[in-house]
């Protein structure tokens, strides 16, 4: 992981506890695991991750703890059958969900995958599935913690209102500060 995103997590966790006004309901970044209970199939992006926080609930995003993440492992056999996950559930890691549908990250690349929101279908019923970000780095920074919740997430909940106010939504204007 690279320092920049350890430590912006790492600051939106005490930032969540000092707000009085969060409620675990809509954020929580809890502290990290221990190297030696996190398992040795856990794909070593997602190790990293967990090391900084072992789970994360971000508004319409929940990457689950160790215990519940061993548990989601078994849902790869159940993915439909136009996302070839169930055909080959060992190239693949199911990362969390996003507005209760699978994120998954493809253990070769390390890019994140999940199911757009193309049609008012279920999910395992759209025949949609795609590559969103090329690695957990670059999922998270964007889509979880910065602008790109607005455009898979939502962009009127607890959570983008948290983001906005760390100054997360509008990309490029920190580093022009």
């Amino acid at each position: 992981m690279n320092p920049d995103l350890r430590e912006l997590i790492e600051e939106l966790r005490a930032d969540l506890v000092a707000d009085e006004d969060n409620t675990v309901s809509w954020g929580e970044i809890s502290a990290g695991a221990p190297t030696d209970k996190i398992s040795a199939e856990v794909p070593q992006p997602v190790r990293e991750l967990m090391e900084v926080a072992e789970s994360i609930a971000a508004g319409g995003f929940y990457l689950p703890g160790i215990s519940s993440s061993a548990r989601m492992q078994s849902g790869l056999k159940m993915m439909p059958e136009y996302t070839g996950v169930a055909a080959e559930p060992d190239e693949w890691f199911y990362l969390g969900r996003l507005k209760e549908e699978p994120l998954l990250l493809r253990r070769d690349s390390g890019a994140v995958w999940y199911f757009p929101q193309i049609s008012t279908d279920e999910w395992f019923m759209r025949e949609a599935f795609q590559e969103i970000a090329p690695d957990l780095d670059s999922f998270l920074a964007y889509y979880l913690f910065g602008a790109g919740y607005a455009e898979i997430g939502y962009d009127d909940d607890d959570w983008w209102r948290f983001l906005e106010e760390e100054d997360l939504t509008a990309p490029g204007e920190q580093e022009d500060e």
